[in-house]
């Protein structure tokens, strides 16, 4: 109907732009879930003409050759057993406060149950017209479809990181198209200590980039505080080349933004923005005033004490 030329996974056939014919209907009747029942999807059998490899046409080989068109109009996100319907899945991409997989397990539960309800007081109206004196009231009941559970909130949350994964180029476009003119560069452990299973304890610090509007440009695991992000500044860089970006005027780090030389650190790293200007983040700043201007030998003692004791003096005599 659609008129598109499938080609055969195999790569001898692909390089010669052999085309998949029809072969009858797929043997595996999918169950899917929807938002309020279950429904049943069947797909047909693919041929290659020249080695006789045959392929579902609901298989990733044969989804990835059509075009975003009618990739779109797939309505389902296929597992071994069952199958989720994608207008099921999209309800966990808003993350916000209570939308998680449970609830959603919840809500699907309730409208499962609903419908069931509503489908068995149908089916026993139509049963009622055949009931005669002798049939027994109990076999009715008996021969009442059960209702089929929902899967776990797992279950659900393993199809949402399924899905997730085909929509992958899209979302590093969207990730890797945020600029910014004020860059702030820092590092905090709060993240990794929530990393769980086989990645709990592989790092110990989280290093994330963001711009003047609140925007992560970039955000990588490390194992220590600024070790190993000479990759990720040099990705950011070339990000910014890439795109015909200009480069970015201050940025903002908590460390590694002084040094007895030329440049820092951190300005060391981003060593193609000549015009760069680092500077220590305020909150950082005032927080080594506080745990640092202690005592008389500090460089910056003179300066922060006389100048409140230069201001009251002024006021005195006045």
């Amino acid at each position: 109907m659609w008129a598109n030329k499938l080609l055969c996974s195999q790569p001898n056939c692909r390089r010669f732009g052999i085309q998949l014919t029809a072969c009858g209907m797929y043997k595996t009747v999918r169950r899917v879930l929807d938002l309020n029942s279950w429904y049943f999807m069947v797909t047909e059998y693919l041929e290659c003409r020249s080695c006789k490899k045959k392929l579902a046409a609901w298989s990733r080989d044969i989804l990835d050759q059509l075009d975003p068109s009618h990739r779109e109009q797939f309505p389902a996100v296929l597992t071994y057993r069952l199958s989720c319907d994608r207008k099921v899945v999209r309800l966990l991409r808003g993350r916000t406060l209570g939308n998680s997989a449970t609830a959603l397990y919840r809500h699907l539960c309730l409208r499962h149950k609903e419908h069931y309800l509503g489908q068995s007081t149908l089916y026993l109206s139509v049963l009622r017209n055949f009931v005669t004196q002798n049939t027994d009231p109990s076999s009715l009941i008996a021969a009442l479809p059960q209702m089929v559970p929902v899967p776990s909130p797992s279950w659900l949350l393993s199809v949402y990181a399924r899905e997730v994964l085909t929509r992958l180029p899209e979302l590093k476009a969207r990730v890797t198209s945020v600029y910014g003119s004020i860059l702030k560069m820092d590092s905090t452990k709060k993240v990794t200590k929530k990393l769980a299973g086989h990645a709990a304890g592989t790092a110990a610090w989280v290093t994330d980039v963001g711009n003047e509007i609140g925007q992560v440009l970039m955000c990588v695991l490390t194992e220590g505080e600024g070790k190993g992000l000479l990759p990720m500044c040099s990705g950011l860089v070339d990000r910014y080349r890439q795109a015909g970006e200009a480069p970015p005027q201050v940025l903002y780090v908590d460390r590694d933004c002084c040094s007895a030389g030329d440049k820092g650190k951190a300005a060391a790293m981003f060593s193609e923005w000549d015009q760069l200007v680092v500077r220590l983040d305020v909150w950082h700043f005032m927080r080594r005033i506080a745990v640092g201007v202690t005592t008389d030998s500090h460089p910056l003692y003179a300066p922060f004490i006389g100048t409140p004791l230069a201001l009251h003096l002024r006021v005195g005599c006045w």
